[in-house]
């Protein structure tokens, strides 16, 4: 690995490390103060004090990661020029997270946590790192190959950045099946989908987000469909001949002729397990009814 390439891995790594952290804290935190999602809507409600010492920090780290992941490794440039274009992300997503957190108790510590990026990426020189460990390739892709992706999932699948199946009304098409979460992880869809796509020859996905999350290009190693908070998420390549889309109902679609095919042969019977509704049921394939 180039100096340049350990320099841009160095801050990745940074960022993912004290973004763990630092959730793990808040996680300890919320439970500590018994935390539910209903008191956001309760009149009066704020978050406690070291709520706002705490969640602004992984916050940041992730946006500061987010930056670093849209810049282009270039190994022509010298370490210094890389190192400026490092600081300079920290200096754009605090910038973006201060224009949301008006309260004073975490703005300090987003300009806290900042600091500790910066001071880290500053004591960095090259023997610093002979000894940095890579990373899976992901790059935040820029907002004219992000359009032109969507532009091909509308075209081809008729995909708009909204509900698809199973979650959209109308006939599903006959090379799309959409699976529970439950019967997606109990046949290991996971590593059945990157085998797949490994036979195609197919290194890198392009995972593409409804909302929250940039859109990235990731290594195949890494490829995982769900939902966080980037909304629902569709993965795709460049030929789009398919496309596995991930809701916020506990769904996972798989589309594409030859990938549904890989199911089937794997997991004969694979058609009859297929999604019912969002709640768990023990046939793994789920159900909307609540009773």
């Amino acid at each position: 690995m180039d100096v340049i390439t350990a320099l841009h891995t160095a801050a990745r790594r940074y960022c993912q490390e004290r973004f763990f952290y630092w959730i793990q804290i808040y996680e300890d935190l919320q439970r500590k103060e018994n935390w539910q999602v209903q008191k956001l809507f309760e009149p009066g409600w704020d978050y406690s004090e070291e709520a706002y010492r705490t969640f602004p920090r992984y916050r940041i780290d992730k946006a500061i990661q987010i930056e670093v992941e849209r810049l282009a490794v270039d190994s022509g440039v010298v370490l210094d020029e890389m190192r400026a274009r490092l600081l300079k992300a920290c200096d754009v997503a605090e910038a973006q997270l201060e224009a949301e957190l008006k309260e004073p108790i975490a703005r300090k510590a987003l300009q806290e946590e900042g600091q500790d990026y910066r001071a880290y990426m500053l004591v960095l020189r090259a023997n610093d790192l002979d000894d940095i460990e890579p990373l899976p390739f992901r790059r935040v892709i820029g907002e004219l190959e992000s359009k032109r992706l969507w532009n091909q999932l509308k075209e081809v699948w008729g995909i708009d950045r909204s509900y698809w199946f199973p979650l959209k009304e109308g006939p599903v098409p006959q090379n799309v099946v959409a699976f529970h979460s439950d019967y997606f992880e109990a046949i290991n869809g996971v590593a059945l989908l990157r085998e797949a796509l490994l036979s195609r020859n197919i290194a890198r996905v392009f995972q593409l987000h409804e909302f929250g999350d940039p859109d990235y290009e990731i290594e195949l190693g890494i490829f995982e469909p769900d939902y966080r908070d980037g909304g629902e998420s569709y993965s795709t390549s460049d030929r789009c001949d398919w496309v596995v889309y991930a809701s916020h109902e506990s769904s996972v679609t798989v589309c594409g002729d030859w990938l549904i095919q890989a199911f089937r042969e794997k997991w004969p019977g694979c058609d009859e397990r297929t999604y019912k509704g969002p709640y768990s049921t023990e046939d793994l394939r789920g159900t909307w009814d609540t009773k």
